[in-house]
């Protein structure tokens, strides 16, 4: 039971975060029109490779990690309850606390994962590039 839980866990983890970062958009404007969606697609990259490079990617993680614990602690907590109901408190607690986890990691993801200074970075570079920023999505 508790194996299994796990590796479900550990699939929605490997499955949902990754897709959730958030990018920017951009308007429609004559530039981007005019470079067509492959090269504004590049651009994009470019400029969040940049923001990487410069001010760091660490807190692009921290709301999926931070999530992920608290989840994991609440999940436990309610795997113990219920444990302790049933009659196998260890293994509740345990089932919990990794569905919690994974749970609480892709909420964390979901969520908006981009500090300021990254967002105005990124933001920065594709104006300079002829791009209008509107918004992370």
């Amino acid at each position: 039971m508790f194996r299994k839980v796990i590796s479900i866990a550990v699939l929605l983890l490997i499955c949902a975060v990754p897709a959730c970062a958030k990018k920017p958009a951009v308007y429609p404007n004559a530039h981007s029109e005019k470079v067509g969606k492959a090269r504004t697609d590049q651009d994009i990259k470019a400029c969040l490779q940049s923001a990487d490079d410069s001010v760091g990617k660490a807190s692009r993680g921290k709301s999926s990690a931070s999530s992920g614990l608290k989840g994991g602690l609440i999940g436990g907590a309610i795997g113990l309850g219920i444990g302790i109901v049933t009659g196998s408190p260890g293994t509740s607690a345990l089932a919990g606390a990794a569905g919690g986890s994974a749970g609480g990691a892709v909420g964390g993801a979901v969520k908006d994962n981009t500090d300021g200074v990254y967002r105005n970075f990124v933001e920065k570079c594709l104006r300079e590039k002829g791009y209008e920023p509107i918004g992370w999505r």
